[in-house]
This record gives structure tokens, C-alpha cells and sequence, in this order.
């Protein structure tokens, strides 16, 4: 199941692919030793995905939302066993969102919830020189 779950990963963007990297967040909650490079393959397709999305499928953005897929985000970074492979690629797909999310309403969305003020206030581990980077690249994308 974990390679069926991989493939999928690899499909093009689109409301599908979404909802089937919806799946696997769901049934990959808790970070493990064991689906820690499954979980950041994961995340970084549902940036691209939700990005063309906003592009080009509507349908896209209202699955992200209506499914609370950033919550999920948060989910895991609070996790203890995140770490920094994790975390990095994380706040990688966040900046990655917020700098090429267009529609003024969907940027709406994603900032009405307190899901932003929450990652913003996380303890990082910033002794990790990347995660610094990408920290303050996301706070720069606030200002």
C-alpha cells in the first residue's frame, strides 16, 4: 500500500491527486521513522497541486479548505517526532503556497484561521541553519 500511495504522488495536479494525498495525510498522521520521506513527498505535491489549483481548478482550493488540510500542517509540526527533514519541508510548502497563491480570496483563507499565528509561534529547532532560513523567509512573506 505504502508504493500504491507513492505512485499516486506522481500524478499530475489536479482535484484527484488532491483528494488521494488527502488520503494518505489521513492515514500518515503521526510522523514516523517509517513514513517520514512519504510524508514530506506528500506535502510537497499538495503545494504544487493546490497552487495549480488556484490557477486552474477552483475545486482544488475549496477541497483544500473544506478538508482543513492546513491543520494537518500544524498537526504535524507539532509533533515531536517531526523533525527537521519534516519541519524544513514544511515551512518550505507553506512559503511556497503564500508566494504563488493568487487569488486574493484563497490568500483570505488561508490567513482567517490561526493556523499561520500558530506555526509562526512553534518553537523551531533554529540551531538547524535551513529551518532558520525557511522561518524567516516565511515571516518575510508577511511583511
Amino acid at each position: 500500500p505504502l508504493y500504491t500511495e507513492a505512485i499516486k504522488v506522481l500524478q499530475s495536479p489536479s482535484l484527484d491527486l488532491l483528494k488521494s494525498l488527502y488520503s494518505v495525510l489521513v492515514k500518515n498522521a503521526i510522523v514516523t521513522d517509517h513514513n517520514r520521506t512519504l510524508i514530506v513527498e506528500v506535502l510537497r505535491s499538495i503545494a504544487e497541486t493546490v497552487i495549480w489549483g488556484d490557477q486552474n481548478d477552483p475545486r482544488v482550493f475549496d477541497f483544500f479548505l473544506e478538508k482543513g488540510i492546513q491543520s494537518y500542517f500544524l498537526s504535524i509540526i507539532e509533533q515531536p517526532k517531526c523533525g527537521t527533514y519534516v519541519c524544513t519541508q514544511l515551512l518550505q510548502t507553506l512559503n511556497i503556497l503564500f508566494e504563488n497563491i493568487r487569488n486574493e480570496t484563497s490568500i483570505y483563507f488561508l490567513l482567517s484561521n490561526n493556523h499561520v499565528n500558530s506555526i509562526i509561534c512553534h518553537e523551531f529547532d533554529f540551531s538547524d541553519e535551513e529551518i532558520m532560513a525557511y522561518y524567516i523567509s516565511f515571516l518575510k512573506l508577511f511583511l
